[in-house]
Parts: C-alpha cells; sequence; structure tokens
C-alpha cells in the first residue's frame, strides 16, 4: 500500500534508467508539439504587435505633420491679412490726406479769387496774413505727409498759391 502513494517524483527517480514506453514517447511528442506551436504563435504574436505598433507611430508622425502644415497655413492667412489690413489703413490715409489737401487747395483758390479792390488797409491786411496761414498750413501738411510716407499728394512744388503781382511789398494795390 505504501508503495501506491508514491508521489510522481519518486515516480520519476524510479524510472530514470528505464526506456520510455509507448504513450509516454506519444504524450512527450505532443508537449514538443504543442510547445513548438506555442512559441510560434507567441512570434506571430509579437510580429503583429510589432507592426501594430509602427503603424501607429507612422499615424501620429503623419498627424504632427499635418498639423504643423495647418498651422503654417493659419500663419500664412493671419499674415496675409495683416497685410491687407495695413494696406487698406494706407490707402484710407492716402484719401484722406488728399481730400484735405484738396479742401485746402480750393480755400486757397477761393481766398486768392476774392477782390482787393473794395478792400480797406485793415481788410488787405487781414488777407495778406490768411494768404500765409493758407500757405503755412500747405507746407505742414505737405511736410508731415511726406514725413509719414515719403510722398505727398500733390508733388509738383511750390505751396499751391498764386503770386499777386498786384500788391507791392508795401502792401500798397
Amino acid at each position: 500500500m505504501l508503495r501506491m502513494d508514491d508521489s510522481e517524483d519518486e515516480e520519476e527517480e524510479r524510472n530514470l534508467g528505464k526506456p520510455e514506453g509507448t504513450k509516454k514517447g506519444k504524450l512527450r511528442v505532443k508537449m514538443e508539439g504543442e510547445a513548438s506551436s506555442l512559441r510560434e504563435k507567441m512570434e506571430q504574436m509579437m510580429k503583429a504587435r510589432e507592426e501594430s505598433t509602427r503603424k501607429t507611430l507612422e499615424t501620429k508622425l503623419l498627424i504632427t505633420e499635418k498639423k504643423k502644415e495647418v498651422k503654417l497655413a493659419q500663419v500664412e492667412a493671419k499674415r496675409e491679412e495683416a497685410k491687407r489690413k495695413a494696406d487698406l489703413e494706407d490707402k484710407m490715409i492716402k484719401l484722406k490726406e488728399a481730400k484735405v489737401w484738396k479742401e485746402l487747395m480750393v480755400e486757397g483758390k477761393e481766398h486768392m479769387m476774392m477782390s482787393k479792390k473794395d478792400m480797406d488797409q485793415e481788410q488787405l491786411q487781414w488777407w495778406k496774413y490768411y494768404k500765409e496761414d493758407i500757405a503755412e498750413r500747405k507746407r505742414i501738411f505737405r511736410g508731415a505727409s511726406s514725413t509719414l510716407r515719403g510722398d505727398t499728394p500733390m508733388s509738383g512744388g511750390g505751396d499751391g498759391g498764386v503770386e499777386d503781382s498786384t500788391i507791392g511789398d508795401n502792401g500798397d494795390a
């Protein structure tokens, strides 16, 4: 009875030198085949995992590149929009300058067209002062305009005024 309670370890020790039986041989071949099959499956799983990881990394790289391209496109669009706005503001400033210049020219022309025949000495003095004021405003306008842009709306030279040859140096007509 005691012999029947032998554990498997003791049984292996006892059968150590004996040749393997048919059942055990078949079992061993089957186990080796299953182990080999499991190894192959494991290798396939590892290869599949590596391939999946590689594809994931490639996809992440592509996504990152696309994001960079989109960002660059957005920056370029903002830059173009800012340039367009700046150009529009420049055009608006030039239009306003041209309008001010035109108004100044009209004012000067109207002033110069005034008849000086019926003016007394005080009115003639006012007329000269006003003429000088218009000329000074034209000079200031030209200076401010050329300082800001390097050009003027009217680049013909002079102050745009008409010299009155009927008035002498002392103000007499």
